[in-house]
C-alpha cells in the first residue's frame, strides 16, 4: 500500500530532494519520526523550520511532502545534541495502521523507519484501531475543515453552488450530468477525491455517510477524465486533487481548506458556506479534529524520554497563542479553544458547549 501511495505521488508532484544548508551537518542523536496527513504539512513544515533555532539542514524539495530537518534547539540541544525530525505526509490513515503495527515508512533520504508521532484529523477509532487497546496518547492541536471544490472557469459548474449529502454521496459514486447538482449542463460532472489513506477521504465519507467504494478520476496528457482503477483509487495530496481539477474543468474535487488555491472556490454544504465562524458554530459539519499521536510508555514503540522532549516542544511551538493567529494557522485551520461546539466522534452529530 505505502509503495502505491508513493506511486501516485511520484506522478502527481514529483519527489525533489534538495539541500539547504545552513549548518555543518550535525550526526542527529535524537530523532523523531513524524508521518501522517499533508493536511497540515504547511503547519509542520512552518513550525519545524521554526524548532531549529540554531541552525539547520533540510533534505526534501519546497513541494515534497516528504522531508528531514536536522539541526539543533538552542533549548533542547545542550542535553539532547543534534536533533532530526523526519517527516512523511503521506496519508494518516496509512500512518496509524503503520505505528499500531510498528511497520515501517521512508524518510527523505530514503531510509525506512518505524514512525513515532502520527499527525491525523481522522482519529483511530474510526478506521477500525481501537485507541485504547493501542495504547495511544493523544495531543490535541486543532481543527481541521474540509470542503468540496470546483473550477471557477468552467461553464459546467458555474451553477452548482451548494453540494447537499444525497449529492456528495452520488458525486463520490457515480458520474452525473451537471444538472443533478444545480448546473445547466447535460454535460457530466467527475469527482477528484483522495486515497483510502488519507483523512480528506475518511472525513468527508464520515460526514456524507458514504461506506461505498468512490468513483474517482485523474487526467491525462491531453486532460480528458480517466477513472482510476487502481487498487486503491483516489490522489495521494490535496495539492495534486486542486490541480487536477484546475484541468479537468467539469469535476468536483474534496480538500482540506489549506489545499483552497487561486482558480478554484469551495461550494458550500447543506446550504451553509464554508467559513472559520460557520465551523465554531456548529452550521458547517465537515471538519475533523487534529491530533499528535503516540503510543503511551511503557508499551512497544513509545518515544524515548529524549524523544518524548522533543515531540512535547513541537507540540508547543504548534499550539502556541500567538502562532495560532498567524497568516499560516488562520487561513487553513481553526483553534480547538474558538469552538462552541464538539462531537464525539469523526463526523457524528454535532453538539452545543456550554460557551456558546
Amino acid at each position: 500500500m505505502k509503495t502505491l501511495r508513493l506511486k501516485k505521488l511520484l506522478v502527481a508532484t514529483g519527489i525533489a530532494l534538495a539541500g539547504l544548508a545552513l549548518t555543518p551537518n550535525l550526526r542527529a542523536q535524537v530523532e523523531i519520526f513524524i508521518v501522517g496527513g499533508n493536511a497540515s504539512s504547511s503547519v509542520l513544515f512552518d513550525r519545524a523550520t521554526n524548532f531549529f533555532n540554531g541552525g539547520f539542514t533540510v533534505v526534501g524539495g519546497s513541494s515534497s511532502q516528504v522531508r528531514t530537518y536536522s539541526g539543533t534547539n538552542l533549548t533542547l540541544t545542550p542535553s539532547l545534541g543534534a536533533i532530526t525530525i523526519d517527516i512523511n505526509l503521506l496519508g494518516a490513515v496509512g500512518g496509524l495502521e503503520d505505528l499500531v503495527n510498528q511497520t515501517t515508512e521512508t524518510n527523505a533520504s530514503g531510509v525506512s523507519l518505524v514512525p513515532t508521532v502520527v499527525d491525523s484529523s481522522t482519529s483511530p477509532d474510526a478506521i477500525g484501531i481501537n485507541s485504547v487497546a493501542a495504547n495511544f496518547s493523544a495531543l490535541p492541536t486543532y481543527v481541521v475543515p474540509y470542503v468540496f471544490i470546483k473550477n471557477n472557469n468552467s461553464a459546467d459548474t458555474a451553477a452548482i453552488t451548494n453540494l447537499t449529502q444525497r449529492q456528495a454521496q452520488y458525486l463520490e459514486t457515480a458520474t452525473l450530468p451537471a444538472r443533478f447538482f444545480g448546473g445547466a449542463s447535460t454535460n457530466a460532472i467527475y469527482f477528484v477525491g483522495r486515497n483510502s489513506q488519507a483523512a480528506v477521504r475518511t472525513e468527508v465519507d464520515l460526514n456524507v455517510y458514504n461506506s461505498q467504494t468512490i468513483n474517482t478520476y485523474f487526467t491525462n496528457a491531453l486532460g480528458q477524465p480517466v477513472l482510476d482503477t487502481g487498487a486503491d483509487p483516489g490522489l495521494v495530496t490535496g495539492s495534486a486533487v486542486t490541480a487536477t481539477v484546475l484541468v479537468l474543468t467539469n469535476s468536483i474535487g474534496t480538500v482540506a481548506v489549506q489545499n483552497l488555491k487561486s482558480g478554484v472556490s469551495a461550494l458550500s454544504y447543506e446550504g451553509v458556506p464554508y467559513s472559520a465562524a460557520n465551523v465554531e458554530s456548529g452550521s458547517y459539519p465537515l471538519w475533523g479534529y487534529e491530533n499528535y499521536y503516540y503510543i503511551t510508555s511503557p508499551n512497544t514503540g513509545h518515544p524515548s524520554t529524549a524523544q518524548l522532549s522533543v515531540i512535547n516542544a513541537l507540540y508547543a511551538s504548534v499550539t502556541n497563542a500567538a502562532f495560532q493567529v498567524s497568516t499560516v494557522f488562520t487561513n487553513n485551520f481553526i483553534p480547538n479553544s474558538s469552538l462552541r461546539v464538539t462531537r464525539a466522534f469523526d463526523g457524528g452529530p454535532i453538539t452545543v458547549l456550554p460557551n456558546y
